[in-house]
């Protein structure tokens, strides 16, 4: 009787978790469990074991993972359990690791391709619940994300839109690149039909980025980059109600903190949360408050500085992955996800595109994390988890070939 082969069942669930990503939070625990299942019984495990902990890239995603998890080890088991909860997002970056000694060339490719085609139905019924076709529950016309909240949602859009365009830039045969062509102006409607600015604005800063890596003369590359982001900013803003509704009410917040001392706005929760965060930065920064003691905290202080406002009074996270990881788990927490992103930027690539792809990722994320707790939510850890796999998979590929043309 032939063996379970675990291996090709580990690379066909990479290719579904790609596909159901965008449109399904549940498939980030389901199928991340059945990857670490099937990793564990393979019958390779002892091997691929010794080649995860022998990548740095990997080290320091277990590191960042195992010094949270390390940090409730003395809370009592109420507070542990609540902790756990808590941390269970983070777990959902192990499979980057398995991906790195599992996926084959072939399925590599297959997972970027089962992303976009997820990412453009996602689009289809985003459209529909826009042009009133149909509704899907607590998603507005206003604001079609249908799956996920609209910062999640725009940063799917922008890291697949700039991946698509250099394929459509570079060596693709002309049925793909009409394809990709159709994907990316699907997504860049539906992205600046929603309200993600985060994702808006990675969206541009990725344009910029993929100009400077299309044009060998730098300085054309400045150029043509900044005349394509300025020509779709002002595009966007002619063309798209809610972008400008969004630029405006970015202005407004930004007035209303200084003329209104009024911090109940987008821009003034984020400043507000911040403002706070520095008396208990000072307090514990090396270890940092705890992952269960931060936002009781935070509500306590902001009822006596902010007392009629009622967004903070109420914070349940401080919007901001960097200041989040500093103030629950201190400088010790920061410096590890600070190693890890470091570590991913600097994964050996030698394909142009998956270089591309790796820069992509890691701008846009180091970006977004700026905005919202990115690792903290179940989609966007398990978007950067497959694509960091995908990167490392790909890394060891190509190092294996050149050890074997030695």
């Amino acid at each position: 009787m032939k063996r379970f082969d675990t291996t090709a069942a580990i690379n066909y669930i990479f290719i579904l978790y790609a596909f159901v990503l965008p449109l399904s939070r549940a498939s980030v625990p389901i199928l991340s469990a059945i990857i670490l299942i099937l990793f564990v019984i393979s019958k390779d495990l002892k091997s691929q074991l010794k080649e995860i902990f022998s990548d740095r890239a990997s080290q320091s995603i277990l590191l960042f993972v195992s010094y949270y998890f390390a940090t409730i080890a003395l809370y009592p088991l109420d507070q542990a359990k609540e902790a756990i909860r808590y941390l269970v997002p983070f777990l959902y970056l192990i499979p980057a690791t398995i991906a790195f000694v599992t996926l084959k060339k072939d399925t590599i490719y297959k997972i970027s391709i089962a992303l976009m085609l997820g990412i453009f139905i996602s689009n289809i019924v985003a459209y529909g619940i826009y042009g009133g076709l149909w509704e899907k529950d607590k998603v507005l016309i206003i604001d079609p994300s249908p799956f996920m909240h609209h910062i999640q949602y725009s940063t799917f859009l922008a890291f697949a839109i700039i991946v698509a365009l250099y394929r459509i830039l570079h060596s693709y045969p002309l049925s793909h690149k009409i394809l990709y062509g159709i994907f990316v102006i699907s997504s860049i409607v539906t992205l600046f039909l929603i309200k993600g600015r985060t994702g808006q604005v990675a969206f541009l800063v990725g344009i910029f980025i993929l100009g400077l890596l299309s044009f060998k003369n730098k300085l054309k590359a400045i150029a043509v980059s900044m005349l394509l982001t300025i020509s779709i900013t002002l595009g966007a803003y002619q063309l798209s109600a809610t972008f400008q509704e969004r630029v405006t009410m970015f202005q407004s917040d930004i007035e209303n903190m200084i003329e209104n001392d009024n911090y109940a706005t987008s821009l003034g929760y984020r400043v507000g949360v911040m403002m706070m965060s520095v008396k208990f930065i000072e307090q514990r920064p090396i270890f940092g408050t705890g992952v269960v003691e931060t936002m009781p905290l935070m509500r306590e202080e902001a009822a006596r500085e902010f007392p009629n406002d009622f967004y903070l009074k109420r914070a349940n996270h401080l919007q901001n992955q960097y200041l989040q990881t500093l103030v629950e788990v201190g400088l010790v927490g920061l410096i590890l996800l600070l190693y890890m992103l470091y570590q991913v930027s600097s994964i050996p690539i030698v394909s142009k595109e998956y270089r591309a792809m790796k820069i992509t990722l890691a701008s846009i994320y180091i970006l977004t994390m700026i905005s919202d707790i990115q690792l903290h939510v179940q989609v966007t850890i398990g978007l950067f988890a497959i694509v960091v796999g995908m990167l490392l998979a790909w890394s060891r590929l190509e190092e294996d070939r050149y050890k074997k043309s030695i």
